[in-house]
């Protein structure tokens, strides 16, 4: 049986529990990340074909590299926003990895971060990192694939030719189904219609005051928090860390009392399934989420966009996703009024022909697929999900029983059980480091100074 190697920080066949995913972060602080993965996985998984998951922050070791070369026939890394300062260090990393590689290796969906205010400059402080991790892939596989033309355009600038090279391939996600996405109804919109609603910390204030006003507008509404940090919020009544968010805006569901939580107004998701059933009840979901809103187009639900950069933007104009950039936003525009003006038909046009061009580019790359299966047939990646017992919609801390709260508390105490041993036992390591260092230095000195101990 062939292998393949997929960066992604859980499999989705792990099914952990809640504990296992937020305590130790196995969405890699955003849920949007499985929506993805999973469709690449559900797109590569064949009869004969088994995937397995790494994590590049963790796994990246001598030992393990030795291993990946013997047992794996190639290493696919879906990615979202890599080009970006802050991910410069991780992307070096990758990069040496890489080049030890002795096998192929593929990258699937590669985006730039920049927004509207600050966009991409000629020089950029990690374009060197980003020529370095093009150069290694293309070593190691045929064409890199790209979110969208935004990135594509900024390859090109760094002396990388289009298509021979990277080439656009916009969102995985977007092909979970293949050639054809599924049908969108589109509902009369009214104050009772049922509603999911996704939004983001650091966002411009413009979006923030349209969330604010728009999300009150319904009497069924659901808020989706995707960040780690969130869902412990949400899951736990646990704060959000001290310090890491500067400017949070009024009204944003920060706190474990907000009214959302407390009229239990908010679920989250650990799984796939779980998400896209939860979609399927909705007349629409709208919000700055990308791929809370791609969820809820792969459920036959009504997405809307509020684009809030240049990585969203591409994305959402390359499929044809109904959106507004938030600059756009007008004082009389509602949920409403940009809804009505949705046409959720040209999400098909042009669908097949990027379809064909995914596909074309997953076998230029010597990547096997499902796609020529039928459309309604049962994938491996499903049947292995059909033998699991998923977990459901995460609910808010304070819309549960006394027993599942003391329940939950307990979850997180043993936890931080676990952390604080590991911290005992990782502070005597760093004793016994230290005085071994002393002693080696002293040694040294006696031995400058013609002694013995």
């Amino acid at each position: 049986m062939k292998k393949i190697l997929i960066r992604a920080h859980m499999s989705p066949f792990d099914n952990c529990d809640a504990a296992g995913v937020l305590q130790h972060d196995k969405i890699g602080t955003n849920a949007g990340n499985m929506i993805f993965i999973n469709s690449i996985m559900r797109a590569l998984m064949t009869e004969d074909t088994q995937i397995d998951t790494f994590n590049t922050r963790r796994d990246l070791t001598a030992e393990n590299l030795e291993r990946i070369n013997a047992e794996y026939s190639c290493v696919v890394m879906p990615f979202a926003n890599a080009f970006r300062p802050s991910f410069q260090w991780e992307l070096q990393t990758i990069t040496r990895f890489v080049k030890k590689l002795k096998i192929p290796c593929v990258v699937v969906g590669a985006g730039v971060s920049a927004t509207f205010q600050n966009p991409l400059k000629e020089k950029n402080s990690f374009d060197e990192t980003v020529k370095e991790f093009v150069k290694a892939i293309l070593d190691k596989s045929a064409v890199l694939g790209t979110r969208g033309e935004e990135t594509s355009a900024y390859l090109t600038r760094l002396g990388f030719r289009g298509e021979s090279h990277h080439r656009v391939i916009g969102c995985p996600s977007m092909f979970w189904y293949g050639e054809k996405l599924p049908e969108i109804e589109k509902k009369e919109l009214t104050k009772d219609s049922t509603v999911s609603v996704n939004w983001k910390i650091d966002l411009p204030e413009p979006i923030h005051a349209f969330m604010r006003s728009n999300a009150a507008q319904f009497e069924n509404f659901h808020y989706v928090p995707q960040i780690t940090d969130e869902i412990r919020l949400m899951y736990y009544g646990t704060p959000l860390p001290e310090g890491k968010y500067k400017k949070i805006t009024d009204q944003y569901p920060s706190q474990s009392c907000h009214p959302w939580y407390l009229q239990d107004r908010a679920r989250a998701f650990i799984n796939v399934q779980s998400w896209l059933e939860y979609l399927r009840g909705k007349d629409l979901s709208f919000g700055s989420r990308i791929h809370g809103n791609i969820a809820a187009l792969l459920a036959g639900t009504p997405g809307y966009v509020i684009v809030s950069d240049y990585r969203i933007s591409e994305l959402v104009r390359y499929h044809n996703i109904p959106h507004i950039n938030y600059q756009d936003l007008k004082e009389t525009d509602t949920i409403f009024t940009l809804y009505e003006k949705a046409d959720y038909t040209r999400l098909q046009e042009g669908h097949k022909e990027r379809f064909e061009n995914y596909r074309g580019f997953l076998e230029e790359n010597g990547l096997e697929h499902t796609f020529a299966m039928e459309p309604s047939a049962l994938r491996p990646y499903d049947r292995k999900i059909q033998e699991l017992s998923l977990q459901p919609a995460l609910r808010p801390f304070f819309s549960v029983s006394p027993q599942e709260q003391a329940g939950r508390l307990a979850e997180l105490q043993r936890g931080r059980e676990t952390l604080r041993q590991k911290y005992e036992e990782l502070k005597s390591l760093e004793m016994l480091l230290k005085l071994r260092r002393m002693d080696t230095y002293v040694n040294w000195i006696l031995k400058k100074l013609g002694r013995k101990r």
